[in-house]
C-alpha cells in the first residue's frame, strides 16, 4: 500500500496549473511581469516535486526495513525450529 500524501500532491498539481496560465500569459503578452511569474511557478514545481521525491524515498525506506525485520523474524523462527528438532 502507498500512502498518500494529497496536500503535497495537491500543492503540485495547483502549482502546475498556475505555471500553465502564467506561461499562457508570458506567450500571448510576453511581458516581463508575466516571465517573471512562470518563473516563479517553475521554482514551486521544482520545490514541491523535490519534497514529494523526497516523502517517496522515506517511504521505500520504511518498507525496506519492514521487509527486513520481517525476514529477520523469519529466519529466527526457522533457526529456532531447526535446533528443537
Amino acid at each position: 500500500m502507498i500512502p498518500q500524501d494529497e496536500e503535497l500532491h495537491d500543492q503540485l498539481m495547483e502549482a502546475f496549473r498556475k505555471y500553465f496560465k502564467a506561461n499562457q500569459d508570458w506567450i500571448n503578452k510576453g511581458t516581463r511581469r508575466a516571465g517573471m511569474d512562470t518563473r516563479f511557478w517553475l521554482s514551486e514545481i521544482r520545490r514541491l516535486a523535490s519534497e514529494r521525491r523526497m516523502k517517496i524515498q522515506e517511504w521505500r525506506h520504511d518498507i525496506d526495513r519492514h521487509k527486513a525485520e520481517k525476514k529477520k523474524i523469519q529466519n529466527q523462527k526457522a533457526q529456532d525450529g531447526d535446533n528443537n528438532t
